[in-house]
């Protein structure tokens, strides 16, 4: 039990205890029967042993050394058997992979890095564990308060669905805020423009959200003047990244 407590301070992550609750996001992959599977950071395999049960074949990738060694006892058959790999690695450090869904409980402090990181991966849909407010500003629309640049940089890569919020209570340590549960499917129409460029022209602008357009960038459309940051559409940004 040591290393399940250490987990926490030394990544940052709480540990799903609600059973139901991982049962709910394996079910909301789909049909992963034979299918593969990548685990991004399985702490002690509460998703993992679900995984297997519904007869997926699963990559796990755990970084921590403790979790790691309980992993290969605990499932000491499944590896055995070739429907479990575990990796001792950090999911950032990988160059990318093809699975057939990716699913994980993911440590709030790195939601963001993990979310973009995704991009190198080639997957049909991902479950991903989220604090709620990430949850809120992943999916917000153009004009309401969660909107940022988080939600128009996700809506240029993916198809992100807000699927059930989960209570702090359902964690261990208890975390001060609660979490969701978000499935992501990749975007099928490709962001065509620079991502250098993109992410440069989206600082900008929401760095000086209040500001209009016209008094961050030159040149502007004349309907795109007076508009500000919090009711960019990607449309909108379309059009700034033809003139830029």
């Amino acid at each position: 039990m040591t290393s399940i407590n250490l987990y926490p301070k030394k990544y940052g992550q709480v540990l799903l205890k609600d059973k139901n609750i991982a049962l709910k996001e394996v079910i909301l992959l789909g049909d992963i029967m034979g299918r593969s599977v990548l685990e991004i950071g399985p702490g002690p395999g509460t998703l993992t042993e679900i995984l297997l049960q519904k007869g997926s074949i699963v990559n796990a990738i755990e970084p921590d050394h403790q979790f790691y060694e309980i992993l290969k006892l605990k499932f000491d058959t499944q590896l055995n058997g070739g429907s479990l790999k575990i990796e001792k690695n950090d999911f950032l450090e990988l160059s990318g992979g093809t699975y057939d869904f990716i699913i994980g409980n993911i440590p709030y402090h790195i939601s963001s890095p993990i979310l973009f990181h995704l991009e190198k991966f080639h997957f049909m849909r991902s479950i991903l564990m989220v604090q709620l407010e990430f949850a809120k500003r992943m999916v917000a629309q153009p004009g309401t308060d969660e909107y940022s640049r988080l939600s128009i940089s996700t809506a240029l890569r993916y198809k992100v669905k807000l699927e059930k919020v989960v209570k702090r209570g359902s964690f261990y340590p208890v975390p001060e805020v609660d979490s969701a549960i978000v499935s992501i499917e990749p975007n099928p129409v490709k962001w065509e423009y620079p991502p250098n460029l993109t992410n440069q022209i989206l600082t900008e602008i929401f760095s000086q959200r209040r500001k209009k357009l016209k008094n961050i960038i030159k040149n502007l459309p004349e309907e795109l003047m007076n508009k500000r940051a919090d009711i960019l559409t990607i449309e909108d940004l379309k059009k700034i990244m033809e003139i830029s």
